[in-house]
């Protein structure tokens, strides 16, 4: 009885003239992946476009690796996605029809692979299915210059044809992802590929390069099938928003270019970020670039206190993270003394460019890799500098960095004297050989280290030091700069090396013996640094570190 109650409400209130038109959604649509390897979750596209949908769509991949558009039909694959019966079927080959894959998968991209594509089509619209046609997947052969060699061209060239005379939706991947590689450039896209101890794969994707790959497949698809907006969530389609080069916030400025990023306080340099190599000075040997480095870091009066390939240790760039004695899959590696050409340590991306309520500062990428063929990068290593607001009679900034290994072996940090989160002072503060010697039109200043211990550098090297202060003259005026060792850090206190001559130190935590960087335990630290135009009382600097750690 209740239900026809309900029932005969529902139809006098449809017949009603001043009824609002009842609007019944469409169900959620199912969606077929068909391709190759570049296709499947695990080392294509697939994955990362199955997030961009919403829950209640229901998407299938059938992709299989190693097929073309000859076997995935052979092996019964195909067969597989019509059974599915979906309302759309997304179809990319390609890369295994070329020549050279055997006469069970090639097909010659002018004929075979035509036919295949036709017969796809024509077989899935009689299935009620509709079909969308996808070129290839660019492969990353760079040239000299940082382009891509285009080695699929010939095969999307085929699939657009086909879709043009079958009048199927397309979207040019092809071409979507070779722009993306030219605005990334190849030390930056190595981000998005899988990496092993054997070097990166230049084909496939890893689960960020899915994501991102797949957001150029969404969007696309969007405009060539719109019906199926709806069904993606807004908020991941959404592209990402192109970064802030320049940031104003109160007393600071962030000023991006295409070499560095600087970050001003009142108009007075605080740091300088190098996203490139600066030019080598005349009588260094060029082996010696470097990039993924803070110089200059300057004090409110406008004075450097970090140094850039000094004559005496070239391979030093003003604040800088690197390991020495290493061992990686059987190879020793040294990070620091990158003339030995082993390792190296690289900028690789600028991830963001942010403000809070009273500070600044920016994210990015560094990547720790071999020079040696094969080139496998070992570690991802993230800095977070964060510029914090002062009353203006000292800079201060953080360094948080977190270093993350890249493939399934660890990277061993032997036990050394050195190596780990340095800092290099101006070559006026060199102290040796004795006496006021000119260096070029420069001449020496005085200089010292202090710890919280009240040591110098001589009973200071190797303490675990909650702080290190490098302090000098510029000018006959004296300046200092502090690095404060955050409590959280591995092994804190840290024990830091500190040069009995040169002016530099660094937090060394591998001077406590080995350990271990691998997917499960990556390398994480904090640090801050305070740079002042005095030189800076102890018990000042014991509080600046209090407060570091909410103490």
């Amino acid at each position: 009885m209740k239900k026809t109650i309900t029932l005969f409400l529902t139809i006098l209130l449809l017949c009603s003239p001043a009824a609002a038109p009842v609007v019944i959604a469409a169900a959620p649509p199912q969606i077929v992946l068909a391709g190759d390897s570049t296709v499947t979750d695990h080392a294509g596209w697939g994955g990362g476009f199955a997030e961009l949908l919403k829950d209640d769509v229901h998407c299938v991949n059938m992709a299989k690796s190693g097929r073309s558009s000859r076997s995935f039909r052979s092996e019964g694959w195909w067969q597989k996605c019509l059974d599915q019966s979906p309302q759309y079927l997304l179809i990319q080959f390609g890369h295994n029809d070329q020549p050279g894959k055997g006469p069970a998968r090639e097909s010659a991209a002018a004929t075979d692979f035509r036919d295949h594509l036709r017969t796809y089509v024509e077989e899935a619209r009689r299935a009620g299915i509709r079909p969308v046609l996808v070129t290839s997947l660019t492969r990353r052969r760079w040239d000299t210059t940082g382009k891509i060699i285009p080695t699929l061209d010939e095969y999307a060239e085929a699939a657009k044809i086909v879709a043009m005379e079958k009048k199927v939706p397309l979207i040019d991947l092809h071409a979507l992802s070779i722009e993306q590689c030219h605005r990334l450039g190849p030390l930056a896209f190595r981000a998005f590929e899988p990496m092993s101890a054997s070097g990166v794969d230049h084909t496939h994707l890893n689960a960020e390069g899915s994501r991102a790959v797949a957001k150029l497949v969404a969007a696309a698809l969007i405009v060539q099938v719109p019906e199926l907006k709806p069904w993606f969530a807004p908020r991941e389609l959404l592209p990402d928003l192109p970064r802030q080069s320049k940031i104003q916030q109160t007393v600071f400025t962030l000023h991006e270019t295409t070499a560095t990023i600087t970050i001003r306080q009142r108009n007075a340099t605080v740091l300088v970020y190098n996203k490139v190599s600066p030019a080598v000075p005349n009588g260094i040997d060029p082996i010696y670039r470097r990039s993924g480095f803070l110089h200059p870091v300057m004090s409110p009066a406008g004075q450097t206190v970090t140094a850039t390939f000094p004559f005496d240790h070239p391979h030093q760039h003003g604040i800088f993270t690197a390991w020495v004695r290493t061992k990686y899959d059987g190879r020793e590696l040294d990070f620091w003394n990158i003339a030995g050409r082993t390792a190296q340590v690289l900028h690789q991306r600028v991830l963001s460019t942010f403000k809070t309520e009273a500070a600044l500062g920016f994210e990015v990428d560094l990547i720790h890799q071999t020079v040696e063929k094969s080139v496998v990068d070992i570690l991802r290593e993230r800095w977070r500098i964060t510029v914090q607001p002062t009353d203006g009679s000292y800079h201060c900034f953080d360094l948080q960095t977190t270093q993350q290994a890249l493939t399934d072996k660890p990277l061993t940090i032997e036990k050394y004297h050195y190596g780990g989160v340095a800092l290099r002072g101006p070559v006026r503060w060199l102290q040796e050989p004795k006496g006021n010697q000119a260096i070029g039109d420069k001449r020496r200043e005085p200089s010292r280290f202090v710890n919280d211990h009240r040591s110098e550098r001589v009973q200071g090297n190797h303490q675990h030091a909650r702080w290190v202060s490098l302090v000098g003259q510029l000018g006959g005026k004296a300046v200092s700069i502090t690095v404060l060792c955050h409590n959280d850090n591995f092994r804190s206190p840290q024990a830091a090396r500190l040069h009995p001559t040169k002016p530099y130190f660094c937090f060394s935590a591998c001077v406590d013996g080995a350990f271990d960087i691998d997917k499960a335990h990556p390398y994480i630290g904090s640090y801050r640094y305070l740079v002042t135009d005095s030189e800076p009382d102890p018990n000042w600097l014991d509080k600046h570190w209090k407060r570091f750690n909410n103490e």
